[in-house]
């Protein structure tokens, strides 16, 4: 018996991790059991056709919020093609709900972690047997694997330089310590740990994969604090300089100044963190059973934030119970005001399994019936107002998350908060950008990296023209960091202190002991290198007393920050 355990990723940059514990799991009593990869953005008839080819007996689908309406239409075509094919369906998109959209379309449907029920059930097919009753009463039953030292090593199968520059998964534990209504996590019970020495063989193995990023898929990484900071310790002994970076994800409220001062001793760019805010308002996070501990939280995050050498992605959930339009105004500005390096706006989402769904009506819940199930409106927030933050969340990730513009967007904020006024605060400023993106139809298309920032400036010229001067500074500032390119857009002044490769060669030569002063890593290169690295332009910017003064930057373009992947700038004196 031929099976195939399939996973279809939301890009190609991603790895399925359930399905290597699921191969592993998986002994010769299974039959042939192989595992095939694709992601969402194939064709569903190259999909079907490589299923097709390959004539299995069994297809076991890993299904998610993601991929589960590609799973749907595979199953009925192959259905359609072979009727003999069994389908197994899994995955937490089924786990729930009695299958969700796979029942009645799939012949098996396990529900919860499947190391234990996929291989009893590939045994009992490959023998020529069918479950009996009480099998198929086990299978739709939500379990766990309450010892994971039971489990087969799932990385082995993973080669060297085989994910060369894709995002790698790993976890040191299972399960959460907290029991958020919006979260499916609760369904997984209480924490359990593998053993660290397993976690650093996983390591290794993946580090040596290639992979750039290797995220821990532990919902709290941090519940545990000794924990953590061995496994911390061990990453920074042992890849500082492999050029892997390792995510995380936090509860920013449960650190301690301990787990403080070990992550800022990481080096730059070694951590990424992911810590959920996901509201500031007490009442709606009690709502959501979350612990309120905003203050803590924001403050730990300003301490990590204030190290520069770790990224920090925080998260705003739209849509949560008793959280009105303006109440969520004030979590967007709170959290904003931090700068982290990655705000999500997120929105609600009734996950099958989680305890908010079977709380719906109580709050007036109205939410898409299908896949990813986002909250329409509340007794709280209207449709159009949840609409309305949707068009910010565009503005957000386009002059905000892309990294793009970060000093001009520091200026702004800094700017408009001397003003003192609702209208002008960092909600009210995207939501203005936001309606002038809807009116100017950029909405409606694609907008280009480099046309960000005429689409800002454009933007500060009609609304905010007492900005729009000096923005055009940070602008290009942001230009020439985060696009590399000394060929700046037309709108933006060239402030230029010298024009052709012969007068740089000479400004360069000129400025040389200036320049290895504050970039001493250019005192070992020869000038025609430096050419190739450094460039030079002169800035204009009001000081304090509100007179301008004038100075001249340098852009390495040879040193990249690890931590915002920008160039590095630098004030020449």
């Amino acid at each position: 018996m031929k099976t195939l355990i399939i996973a279809i990723n939301s890009q190609y940059v991603h790895t399925n991790l359930a399905v290597s514990y699921l191969k592993a799991a998986c002994d010769s009593e299974c039959g042939d059991v192989r595992v095939l990869e694709f992601t969402i953005n194939e064709s569903l008839k190259s999909v079907f056709s490589r299923i097709m080819a390959e004539k299995p007996d069994v297809a076991a689908f890993s299904c998610y919020i993601w991929n589960i309406e590609h799973v749907v239409k595979l199953t009925r075509d192959i259905k359609n093609a072979n009727k003999e094919i069994i389908v197994i369906a899994g995955g937490p998109e089924v786990s729930f709900d009695g299958g969700g959209l796979m029942s009645g379309i799939a012949d098996y449907i396990i529900c919860g972690e499947g190391e234990q029920d996929l291989p009893m059930l590939l045994k009992l097919l490959n023998s020529g047997k069918r479950p009996c009753e009480e099998t198929m009463r086990r299978l739709a039953a939500y379990k766990v694997i309450e010892d994971l030292g039971i489990l087969n090593f799932p990385y082995d199968s993973i080669k060297p330089g085989s994910l060369k520059d894709r995002i790698a998964y790993v976890e040191a534990s299972r399960g959460c310590p907290f029991r958020c209504s919006y979260c499916i996590s609760p369904a997984a019970g209480k924490i359990r740990n593998f053993d660290t020495g397993w976690v650093f063989r996983a390591l290794e193995i993946l580090v040596k994969s290639g992979a750039k990023v290797i995220k821990f898929v532990d919902r709290t990484f941090n519940a545990d604090e000794q924990r953590a900071r061995e496994i911390l310790s061990h990453i920074r002994q042992k890849y500082s300089n492999k050029g892997t970076v390792f995510h995380f994800e936090i509860d920013p409220g449960l650190l301690t100044e301990s787990l403080i001062g070990c992550l800022l001793e990481m080096p730059p760019g070694l951590v990424q963190i992911e810590a959920g805010i996901q509201s500031i308002h007490e009442k709606t996070l009690k709502a959501v059973r979350r612990a309120y501990q905003v203050d803590k939280a924001l403050s730990n995050l300003e301490k990590l934030l204030a190290g520069q050498n770790i990224h920090v992605h925080v998260d705003l959930i739209a849509g949560l119970p008793y959280e009105s339009f303006s109440d969520f105004t004030k979590s967007f500005n709170r959290v904003y005001g931090l700068f982290a390096h990655h705000f999500q706006l997120g929105f609600l989402k009734m996950l099958r399994g989680s305890a908010i769904k079977e709380e719906a009506g109580s709050h007036g819940y109205m939410y898409r019936d299908y896949p990813p199930y986002e909250v329409i409106s509340n007794n709280y927030i209207t449709a159009d107002e949840l609409l309305e933050i949707g068009d910010i969340e565009v503005c957000l990730n386009l002059f905000y998350n892309s990294g793009r513009l970060m000093s001009t967007m520091k200026y702004i904020y800094n700017a408009l908060k001397k003003l003192e006024n609702e209208e002008y605060d960092p909600f009210g400023f995207y939501r203005a950008l936001a309606r002038h993106m809807r009116m100017k139809g950029y909405f409606d298309r694609p907008v280009r990296a480099s046309e960000t920032y005429f689409i800002l400036y454009r933007f500060l010229e009609d609304r905010f023209p007492y900005l729009a001067k000096e923005a055009a500074e940070y602008m290009r500032i942001d230009y020439y960091t985060s696009m590399k390119n000394t060929a700046v857009p037309d709108f933006l002044s060239q402030g230029s202190v010298y024009t052709g490769r012969k007068a740089r060669y000479k400004w360069i030569a000129e400025n040389r002991e200036k320049l290895e002063k504050t970039l001493p890593r250019l005192s070992v290169m020869p000038l025609e290198e430096i050419m190739h690295q450094i460039h030079a332009s002169s800035f204009k910017f009001t000081n304090e007393t509100g007179s301008l003064t004038e100075c001249v930057m340098a852009f390495d373009f040879g040193d990249i920050c690890p931590v915002t992947g920008l160039a590095r700038a630098y004030r020449i004196e």
